[in-house]
């Protein structure tokens, strides 16, 4: 995953103190509207689908809620994959038409929101209150809320006690089995009732370097031992540094001196007590992913110029970081990318999440699991950037895994590719391309493989960098043809969203993402070739008049930069 998650959290030296909301969705002919959109059977077939898929250990999903949209992004290595939600009831094909209904949520919920996690068909929570950028208008702290999934309405809602002092940056958690809904927000876990939102254990984990109230324990990750241990990495404020949010990371150096390294534990999952604890040589920004390994479980992480790898060991209760596999990731001009993804046999990494660079854009570094020296490097965008423009990665890339595909995509350059990995030799190559297509968020992936979906963001074509700022600009929703790079269908224009984050998939054909208003969004894409189908209102981008002919097309490898 990224480094920054939900909260508006984009990088500092584009930020100002202003805070500007834009209306972000048109509340549609009825909220209520959005309750009947799929029968009870097809969610049955969801419920199925991932209470199978979760308990096969290849997808990643062992010790989490079997839920879509369960894990922070889909599973622990966060590949963006849910093969069990459904796009438009299934129905996909290039003679198909498509248009999206789109509903508000009529609970605002305060300082935003910065996490969405499922936990089956009627358990949907989120957590609020800590943005990676300050709101400067709001002070109330974090908290987790449950809401309806359906009309993203409020159900409970509870305050997490902070540390006087506390440094308050993105948070992380996840859905764990037993349905329990586990939250980090700053270095304490919390274990809430889904039902009632009472906090029933607390513990703040050990600081290794720094003091506790300048890291926040980020990348909620699950080990797929017998147990289901939890794993978290910290992020570092600057001794004395009093700046919140996430870009306290690079905003206090200056005045207060490094950052201290970064803080490993792993934590008992019942109990919230910790277990082990180590600090790694350097500090690291972006959040962990792990897979396993035989008995051991892998994390990887994504270091300031090398790829970090640390090793839980279940049987020895033991963490060590694996000083073997350390391949440097950079080129010059380059700056430390988001978390990087496992696939197959490689990881992924990304690159210039940290800061925009104006110097080599970004690129898709893969490296061997098992002989580090093993690497291959693609840098579709070229190897220069044009004068006055910059590179960024708010997001990491995601993944199909059962495809070897990786998708990756660059905020401030625009365009968008999907890459197919040769899981023999780890070169890469482009399937195709949208140069118009603009994300600053992940990717998901969803439906049966014959009939696969991916989806992102799609910001405006108009989009300047300048926006960030102000929270000025739009985005829709686009979903493609995940073979072909073809639309399939895309919601209204509306206002901004987290950047950093993703339009999320969830049951009944339901998807969700999250305004910078804080409220939820949510979009439900229907099928043209359904009878009696009324037109949608605002009007989606894509509706059953459209000429799919005139929409942008994909392309094979575009020049998207001067060479």
């Amino acid at each position: 995953m990224g480094i920054f998650f939900g909260g508006n959290k984009f990088l500092p030296a584009m930020l100002t103190a202003g805070f500007t909301v834009v209306a972000s969705l048109a509340a549609g002919p009825s909220i209520q509207a959005a309750t009947n959109i799929s029968g009870s059977s097809a969610q049955s077939a969801q419920v199925n689908c991932i209470n199978a898929y979760a308990k096969i250990p290849s997808n990643n999903y062992l010790n989490y809620a079997p839920a879509i949209g369960s894990p922070e992004v889909s599973d622990a290595i966060h590949s963006g994959l849910q093969p069990c939600a459904t796009f438009a009831d299934g129905v996909t094909g290039s003679t198909r038409k498509f248009q999206v209904a789109q509903y508000l949520s009529p609970t605002v919920y305060p300082g935003q929101i910065q996490l969405v996690i499922q936990g089956g068909p009627d358990a949907a929570f989120l957590v609020g209150g800590a943005p990676g950028t300050p709101i400067p208008s709001y002070s109330g702290g974090p908290y987790v809320a449950r809401f309806n999934p359906a009309t993203g309405a409020q159900i409970w809602r509870t305050a997490l006690p902070q540390l006087p002092g506390q440094w308050v940056a993105a948070p992380s958690g996840a859905v764990v089995k037993g349905g329990w809904v586990d939250v980090v927000v700053g270095p304490t876990v919390y274990k809430l009732d889904p039902k009632s939102g009472a906090i029933v254990a607390s513990v703040q984990q050990p600081v290794l370097a720094g003091a506790a109230v300048d890291a926040n324990f980020d990348g909620f990750a699950v080990a797929p031992d017998s147990n289901g241990t939890i794993l978290l990495k910290s992020q570092n404020r600057s001794a004395g540094c009093p700046t919140q949010g996430n870009q306290a990371m690079s905003m206090c150096i200056a005045k207060y001196g490094p950052q201290p390294v970064t803080t490993v534990i792993a934590v008992d999952p019942v109990t919230l007590k910790n277990i082990a604890a180590i600090t790694l040589n350097q500090a690291v920004a972006s959040r962990p992913t792990v897979v396993a390994h035989g008995s051991v479980t892998q994390m990887y992480l994504a270091g300031s110029t090398q790829g970090v790898r640390v090793l839980w060991n279940p049987q020895t209760k033991t963490l060590s970081q694996d000083l073997s596999w350390a391949p440097p990731l950079l080129l010059p001009g380059q700056s430390a990318g988001d978390a990087p993804v496992p696939l197959g046999n490689w990881v992924v990494f990304n690159n210039n999440a940290v800061a925009p660079t104006s110097g080599v854009p970004i690129c898709a570094f893969v490296v061997n699991m098992t002989d580090a020296s093993k690497t291959q490097r693609l840098c579709p965008w070229g190897t220069t950037i044009p004068a006055g423009v910059s590179s960024n990665a708010p997001a990491s890339f995601s993944t199909d895994p059962q495809k070897s595909l990786i998708f990756m995509q660059d905020l401030l350059v625009g365009g968008v590719f999907a890459v197919h990995l040769n899981q023999t030799n780890g070169q890469m190559a482009i399937k195709w391309s949208r140069p118009d297509w603009r994300t600053s968020d992940y990717f998901s992936v969803t439906g049966p493989a014959n009939h696969r979906v991916l989806a992102s963001q799609y910001m405006s074509p108009s989009f300047t960098a300048s926006q960030i700022s102000t929270n000025s600009w739009t985005e829709s929703v686009l979903w493609v043809d995940e073979d072909t790079g073809k639309t399939l269908a895309q919601s209204a224009f509306n206002g901004p969203t987290d950047l950093g984050w993703y339009a999320m998939p969830g049951y009944s054909g339901r998807w969700y993402t999250l305004s910078a208003a804080g409220t939820i969004n949510i979009y439900v894409p229907q099928s043209c070739a359904k009878s009696g189908k009324k037109p949608v209102a605002p009007a989606s981008i894509t509706m059953c008049s459209t000429n799919y002919a005139s929409l942008p097309a994909p392309v094979r490898n575009p020049a998207l930069l001067a060479k």
